[in-house]
């Protein structure tokens, strides 16, 4: 039920400009929630929503890097996985998704080897419509990416993106 919720709210929203930001969130939660089936009592994830409400974001940019978060670093990693998915509203909506997965470096070494040459759909996406976006919105758009490091260690990762919004009203 779970699943097909998921599915049906990605293909509502896949051909709209902006949904709601509470849309938005009930997406990434029900992704979550699929995703502690799978990790169990090992995942542990909290949302600061920091008072956000009354503005629309364009749809599915958020979900595809929680979903990297674990394919590329909470997967591979023993025992506590957390992540934290934070808002905060400026010139444009900032969401920090920071994982204590096994970090980029690992990632590409556990990627080459399995010899995958898999290069990220998603990311390759989101990066055509943040270009797309930059055309209409004011302020800087688009995603980086940041090693978490703790005691000189690489400790898992930090995505950052910069999201245009309208307020509702």
């Amino acid at each position: 039920t779970k699943f097909s919720n998921l599915v049906r709210r990605t293909l509502n929203y896949s051909d709209k400009d902006f949904i709601d930001f509470e849309q938005e969130i009930k997406l990434i939660e029900l992704y979550l929630s699929l995703e502690k089936l799978r990790f169990k009592d090992d995942l542990n994830f909290t949302i600061e929503l920091n008072d956000i409400d009354d503005i629309l974001i364009p749809p599915m940019l958020i979900q595809p890097f929680i979903e990297n978060a674990f394919v590329h670093g909470l997967l591979h990693k023993e025992g506590d996985k957390n992540l934290t998915i934070r808002f905060r509203l400026e010139e444009v909506l900032i969401c920090e998704i920071t994982d204590n997965g096994v970090g980029r470096e690992k990632a590409q070494e556990i990627k080459k080897r399995q010899r995958s040459n898999h290069e990220s759909f998603a990311v390759n996406a989101i990066k055509k419509r943040f270009s797309i976006l930059e055309t209409h919105f004011k302020g800087e758009l688009g995603f980086e990416l940041q090693d978490v490091i703790v005691n000189s260690k690489v400790e898992g990762t930090k995505v950052i993106l910069r999201i245009p919004y309208k307020n509702k009203f």
